[in-house]
């Protein structure tokens, strides 16, 4: 692949991205709300105890809890939930981004003079997948060094030392980019086959199901995901996510694209 390219590439995407006030609502307002949201949610919780037989479970899982008060053991519980949330700005973001810069591109009427561009197709591909990607990534980390901050003004350190623990590091750090790489190879899959982005943002969100499953998991108290668990989701997501890139250089047919979407 040609530095260049690539380059010239990524700068007419973002050029593109922040010209729609749709996608840049997209990246800037669920952070926002989502950096506050965990916040006020423990606090709420936080002032009730959570049941012992619940508190047994939790702490048989997390023993280095065992030493909060009852406030803070529900406030720390309550908040462990919302690390599934920071995976899904690089999931929701890049899908958003990557259907928009394929369909949104031949709806207006701009995607014709890229594909007739002496760009090869892995060019192209690659350099809108990273044009997705980085929004997606820079917002989750963004997002949760802001609340990482801002729990620990608010809760002192033991809850501060819950959001910076392995499990934290690896899944925002490690499993989110995994993530947020999955969701643009989706994107790019979906639409090169479909020429409605709402359709293909409706299918390419099947990628955040096993999100929402782990979060309804760690909810039960039953599983509460550690490090060793991030980290060999975001191996086997990765792993996916190669695959499913080659996959969709293969699927992306220029010609049929120009000639069926007329």
């Amino acid at each position: 692949m040609r530095a260049s390219i690539l380059r010239t590439i990524l700068r007419r995407e973002w050029a593109e991205t922040a010209r729609n006030r749709l996608l840049m609502a997209t990246i800037l307002v669920p952070p926002m709300i989502l950096t506050v949201a965990p916040i006020a949610l423990s606090g709420a919780v936080g002032e009730r105890a959570l049941p012992a037989e619940f508190t047994s479970q939790i702490l048989a899982q997390r023993p280095e809890w065992a030493a909060f008060t009852p406030k803070e053991l529900a406030g720390a519980f309550t908040v462990q939930q919302f690390l599934a949330f920071f995976l899904l700005m690089p999931a929701y973001i890049p899908l958003s981004i990557a259907t928009f810069s394929i369909i949104g591109e031949k709806q207006a009427r701009t995607l014709e003079p890229v594909l007739a561009a002496p760009v090869r197709t892995v060019e192209l591909l690659t350099g809108k997948a990273i044009a997705a990607l980085v929004p997606g990534v820079l917002a989750g980390w963004l997002t949760y060094l802001a609340f990482a901050s801002l729990a620990s003004v608010v809760y002192g350190p033991n809850l501060f030392g819950v959001v910076t623990d392995p499990s934290w590091l690896v899944g925002v750090f490690v499993l989110g980019p995994a993530v947020g790489l999955s969701s643009v190879v989706a994107g790019v899959i979906v639409s090169s086959r479909v020429n409605d982005p709402r359709v293909a943002q409706q299918i390419g969100g099947v990628i955040i199901v096993p999100i929402v499953g782990v979060t309804l998991l760690q909810a039960t108290g039953t599983v509460l995901v550690g490090a060793a668990g991030y980290l060999a989701m975001a191996g086997i997501v990765l792993i996916v996510s190669l695959v499913g890139l080659r996959v969709g250089v293969a699927l992306f047919d220029r010609e049929a694209i120009l000639t069926r979407w007329r």
